[in-house]
């Protein structure tokens, strides 16, 4: 018996190796950013339909500094929940005093960032943390398309949320390429 075993030793080894190789490959496949190497951000955001938006929100979360490209698009998952929120505030606030078409505009705004935030974020932060790339890049591509159908509600109106609007879709957008650059 004990020599049956000698003979495994070497075959568990090499299996033990080849798990470990294995593990540090997917592990690597996600550049890792250091504090003092601002080419992963910058090259990400090059690639983004609005290279001075990416720029912007990467800099107001200090942890983009140390974060790999999974990181970065959690990031911007969290920069849309973060200014989706106020959003739907102001949204709801105006619906109250609103009539006519702004008052349907804002009704229907209601629901797509409802939608963002009960639906589409959460669905976007599994994608990437389980490595679900594509399932992640169809959520923020569904926030992007809600906020821009809540846009077009005000045809022929001013939108008082244009500028919230402008962001969130911008962040969304931007998350599409960033995660797409994950696989």
């Amino acid at each position: 018996m004990a020599r049956n075993l000698k003979h495994l030793s070497p075959l568990i080894f090499t299996i033990q190796v080849l798990v470990t190789i294995s593990i540090i490959m997917s592990i690597g496949e996600c550049r890792v950013y250091h504090p003092n190497d601002d080419t992963l951000v910058e090259s990400s955001c090059k690639q983004t339909p609005d290279p001075n938006l990416c720029l912007q929100i990467f800099n107001s979360y200090p942890r983009s500094r140390t974060a790999d490209l999974r990181g970065l698009g959690l990031i911007l998952v969290d920069a849309i929940k973060t200014r989706s929120i106020p959003t739907l505030n102001k949204i709801n606030q105006l619906h109250q005093g609103a009539s006519g078409k702004l008052r349907g505009a804002l009704a229907s705004c209601s629901e797509s960032y409802k939608g963002i935030l009960n639906g589409d974020i959460s669905v976007a932060i599994a994608g990437i943390e389980s490595w679900n790339f594509k399932f992640a890049e169809q959520a923020v591509t569904d926030a992007a398309l809600e906020v821009k159908y809540c846009q077009e509600e005000f045809n022929g109106i001013p939108s008082p949320i244009a500028n919230e609007n402008n962001f969130v879709r911008g962040a969304a957008n931007i998350a599409q390429v960033i995660v797409r650059l994950m696989y």
